[in-house]
Formats: C-alpha cells, structure tokens, sequence
C-alpha cells in the first residue's frame, strides 16, 4: 500500500468515528478505536505522516471530551494525556522503523555488491556451451551462501565448478568464496589437469576449515571433440540429458570432499551437441514435503530434456521451471540453498 493511501485512510477512520460519537453523543465509546490510527499508522508511514495522525487524534479526543463538558475534570484530562502519549509513542515507533528500514536497505545494497563478487552471474554462453544458473537461498534474509558455482574458458574447451560448502553463515560463504578464487586462478591454465585443479582447489581451502569442515565439489571440463572430463569431490553426481532418453548420471566415481585428503580421479565421457548436463548442489535432492518425501531429481529433470531443435535460449526458461516444482514440492518454502547449473553443448 503506498503511504499517500495509508496516510488518506487514517485520517478518514479518525473522521469517521469522530463523526459518529458527534452525532450519536452520550459516553466516548470512541476512544480506544481511535487510538489505534497511530498505532497502526507507524507501522506504514514516516513520523512526520504519524503525527498528522496523532494529531488528528489528539484533536478529536479534545472535541469530543469538550462537547461531553468533561475536559477539564480528571476523566476529561487523562484521556487526552493518555491520547496524547500514546500518539507520541506511535511517532517515535514511526522513526526507529524508518530508520531500521533504510539500516537494512543499506546492508542489502552491500550484500548484492557482496554477492556480486563472490558469485557473479554465469554468462549466457562460454565457447561452445551455453549455460543457464540460478542460486536460491533458504534464507529470505540471505543473497549468498555456502553453495557455489563457475564456469571459465581453457584451452578452447570449457571448465565447470559447483560445490556446497559445510556449514551455514559468513564462515561457509568465506569458505566458498575461496573455492571460488582458487578455481578462477587454476581452472583457466592449461598446464593445470582437471585433478591439479581439485588439488588446489583443496590446497587453498584447508588452512580456513574449521574441524569437520568440508567442500563438496564437482568439477567437469568439456573438450570441443565433445569428451567431458569428471571430477567428484563427495559431490552429487551430473545428470547427462539426452533426447529420447531417461536422465543418466555420469562420474560414478566419488572421491573424499575438499579438506578431508581429495584425491582426485578423472572420469571421461562424452556430451554431444545438443546434449545437456544439469549441475546441483544437496539442497535439491535433499528437498521434502510436508510428509518428508525427497524431491525426484530424476523425474522432474526429465523436462530438461531437450526436444529436436530446441534453441540454447530455453536453458534459462526450463531451468526456472524445475525450480518452480522444488518450491511447489516443499511448499514454497526451501530448507536448504540450493544451486543449479545446466549447461548445452553446441556445435562448433
């Protein structure tokens, strides 16, 4: 509701009741209905629109209690000073609302200029693969956290990261932050193997893991002959789409997450033009309803499917799609972040 609206209905309610004590006369039934315009008038508007409120209480009060001849004995008194309190305090709780309103509009702006560093949007397309993203956090307070994702280019081919960081809060987000930097650092060289890369990956990571801490990651790099390299780190496995055929998952070889002693292993594969692979973190398949049902991972990414001719630009439209059945899955609110990649190879 805007505050011109909000500011119109106030005065109209304090209006309307003044006019029917007016006119009906007797005892001030009124009152305790007219002090609640203040009140629920700084919960929308800024103090100075909480005193014209106030003060249109104040005065009203004041009328009525004169027309009652009661405005000087002790009742008359002391329900305008109790009007009058009441009103004040309504425009104090009016200020500090405003106030802590435009706190966290602040802390907001510095959380998106944050987020942008940490976890920059994926580009439409790398090379020869076109990609969709998308980061959901279980947190309405939160725009990041310790789910992750990259792409970079190598050597003519493609190298992908999604990972999930132990832990909740700004020690997971330093931790994926990290993951982050390392991998835009070796990712890109070619003189780094994809295991090379794990191996930093982990290097740079385990001096800030705390005990217990881990990263589950999963590396891919995709070769412009089609082959797709696989490195899981304690990571769900990708899920490899192809027309007329059930989502399959490739790299079935799982190594220990990063920070518990990785040691990478390499698994080949192939995704062809017009394939897809769908990326993810736990957060998806972890997912449940009201009756603790898991999400069918499987099932629901059978609609990324790509069908004959279906242009790269769809990624982003059927990723948003399988995001829409989590969310009506768990009833619309997520339990845990959740990040997703899908990638299309395209010919050339």
């Amino acid at each position: 509701m805007r505050r011109g609206t909000a500011l119109l209905l106030a005065l109209a309610w304090v209006l309307v009741l003044w006019a029917c004590q007016a006119a009906v006369g007797g005892r001030l039934v009124v009152v305790p209905w007219l002090a609640l315009a203040p009140l629920a008038a700084s919960l929308v508007l800024t103090w100075r629109g909480t005193a014209a409120v106030a003060a249109a209480v104040v005065l009203a009060v004041t009328q009525l209690s004169a027309a009652t001849g009661d405005l000087w004995t002790g009742f008359g008194g002391i329900r305008v000073a109790g009007g009058a309190a009441l009103s004040a305090f309504a425009v104090f709780s009016a200020h500090v609302r405003v106030r802590r309103e435009a706190h966290i509009r602040a802390v907001t702006e510095v959380a998106t200029v944050a987020q942008a560093a940490i976890q920059p949007p994926v580009p439409a397309r790398v090379g020869h693969v076109a990609l969709a993203s998308r980061y959901v956090s279980a947190s309405a307070d939160a725009l990041v956290g310790g789910d992750l994702f990259d792409v970079v280019a190598a050597d003519g081919g493609v190298r992908l990261i999604v990972g999930d960081a132990r832990g909740k809060g700004l020690p997971a987000v330093h931790v994926a932050a990290a993951v982050l930097s390392a991998f835009r650092l070796s990712a890109p060289r070619v003189d780094v193997p994809l295991e090379e890369v794990a191996r930093h990956l982990e290097a740079a990571i385990t001096p800030r893991l705390a005990e217990e801490d881990f990263v589950t990651a999963v590396l891919c790099e995709l070769h412009p002959s089609g082959r797709l390299d696989i490195v899981r780190c304690g990571h769900p496995a990708p899920l490899r789409l192809v027309a007329g055929r059930t989502p399959e998952e490739v790299g079935n070889h799982s190594c220990p997450p990063l920070g518990l002693g990785v040691e990478p292993v390499v698994e080949s594969t192939v995704l062809r033009a017009g394939e897809r692979l769908l990326l993810h973190t736990d957060g998806l398949v972890e997912a449940r309803d009201a009756e603790g049902r898991f999400f069918d991972v499987l099932r629901a990414a059978s609609a990324l499917v790509p069908s004959g001719g279906a242009p790269a630009e769809a990624l982003d439209a059927d990723l948003e799609g399988l995001l829409e059945k989590v969310r009506a899955h768990v009833g619309g609110t997520l339990t845990d972040d959740v990040a997703v990649l899908l990638v299309e190879a395209l010919e050339g």
